[in-house]
């Protein structure tokens, strides 16, 4: 009667060691998604600045 239960017991061990590996992957998804979206937000709030008053900012000098 131990065989049973410790080939059940092991593939219980199996089972809860893939759940938590698939647990870890999802928050490591989550958490790459949320950085992305970050990042975006970011590049959205630069954008919105408004732009500089004349004579300030990026100019480029093309006198030769």
């Amino acid at each position: 009667m131990t065989a049973p239960s410790t080939a059940s017991g092991a593939i219980g061990a199996l089972t809860r060691q893939g759940t938590a590996f698939s647990q870890q992957v999802a928050i490591l998804s989550a958490r790459r998604q949320i950085d992305a979206e970050r990042s975006v937000a970011g590049l959205v709030a630069q954008a919105a600045q408004p732009p500089a008053p004349p004579g300030q900012g990026r100019v480029l000098d093309v006198t030769v």
